[in-house]
């Protein structure tokens, strides 16, 4: 009964921990000109707790894309506001197929949603995250 008592305690105890997301983590950076940003489209942008959901576009489907996302560190707004520069790079690793896919994207933003202004850049259009 005792070891019955102790096995119901550990299950309990372990199954109380935090859920952790298996959405890929920002690069931090203070430039992006080192990261490939091939073309793609920005279909949906959405912010879900700690996550960032962002549903992309391109052409391809012969190699694998990779996808980052990259916080430009900026100090303040010389109010002492935090603002963060998101931009998403995208490497398509020469892919030349011509196949439209689009895939959606998860972030991590938890170390950095609630730090100040968060912004998402993506060619030509800027993305309020707040």
């Amino acid at each position: 009964m005792q070891r019955l008592l102790i096995v119901f305690l550990f299950i309990i105890f372990y199954s109380c921990e935090k859920i952790t997301s298996n959405c890929k983590g920002i690069l931090q950076t203070n430039s992006i000109a080192d990261f490939q940003i091939d073309l793609f489209a920005v279909n949906e942008v959405q912010v879900t707790e700690d996550e960032l959901l962002i549903n992309v576009s391109y052409g391809g489907g012969c190699e694998e894309h990779d996808f980052n996302l990259i916080n430009v560190f900026n100090p303040s707004d010389g109010g002492g506001q935090q603002i963060d520069v998101l931009y998403l790079s995208h490497n398509a690793n020469n892919d030349l197929c011509e196949a439209a896919i689009t895939e959606q994207l998860c972030f991590d933003i938890s170390e950095i949603v609630n730090s100040g202004l968060l912004y998402l850049v993506h060619q030509d259009s800027l993305y309020d995250l707040n």
